[in-house]
């Protein structure tokens, strides 16, 4: 399945039926707001009815219905790393056996620059950062993804370039290992995770957090 599916918060693409009912789609968004095996608690998944993510979990139930192969799609690269999200990356790590991320960034909303502190661009005329999503599902196969990982930061005019001379087996992947409880499709530095875990965590209720 390939595409570059729209990106607009308020979808064209119902959950809920005029009767409040859960419409197909809806059904099965509902299995991005599980995690670990228990519900989001997000106040506001909001973001998870974005019509990109409806494109990609049809996608996703395509592919696992019919027990193999590919989904490629250019989307809004928000899913990456927002927790919100982190329902989605896990269901997506079970579902499929390989997925490719390739950040092409170009956020104007996050006021994104390259690494060296150099002008980044969108590769469309959008605010929004997007990214390639490839994930690859063989029959028979129960083995959870291998994910891999790459950046394209500058200008639009070097990206298009680059994106046209290069392909899949040319691209230098980082092999993520996403965990719990985020399980971030972006790479992250894990050598203070066990220290940070000793925090107090804060939680949204009135009297404080209690350690």
């Amino acid at each position: 399945m390939l595409g570059n599916p729209p990106y607009s918060g308020h979808s064209a693409n119902r959950s809920r039926d005029e009767k409040g009912k859960l419409t197909f789609i809806g059904k099965l968004i509902e299995d991005y707001k599980v995690v670990d095996g228990k519900p989001l608690g997000e106040r506001n998944p909001k973001w998870l009815q974005d019509d990109y993510v409806k494109f990609i979990r049809f996608a996703q139930w395509r592919i696992v219905k019919t027990g193999e192969g590919i989904v490629g799609y250019i989307t809004n690269h928000s899913y990456l790393d927002n927790p919100t999200f982190r329902g989605m990356r896990q269901s997506l790590l079970k579902s499929f056996n390989q997925i490719y991320v390739y950040d092409l960034h170009g956020s104007s909303k996050k006021k994104e620059r390259t690494p060296d502190r150099s002008e980044d661009k969108n590769v469309f005329d959008i605010q929004q950062g997007v990214a390639i999503l490839l994930c690859m599902k063989e029959i028979r196969n129960a083995k959870s993804a291998c994910i891999f990982h790459a950046d394209l930061w500058g200008i639009r005019e070097y990206k298009y370039e680059y994106l046209y001379e290069t392909d899949v087996s040319k691209t230098k992947w980082t092999q993520l290992r996403p965990v719990s409880p985020f399980y971030l499709f972006v790479p992250q530095d894990t050598g203070l995770r066990n220290a940070y875990e000793q925090g107090c965590p804060l939680q949204p209720v009135s009297g404080g957090a209690n350690c």
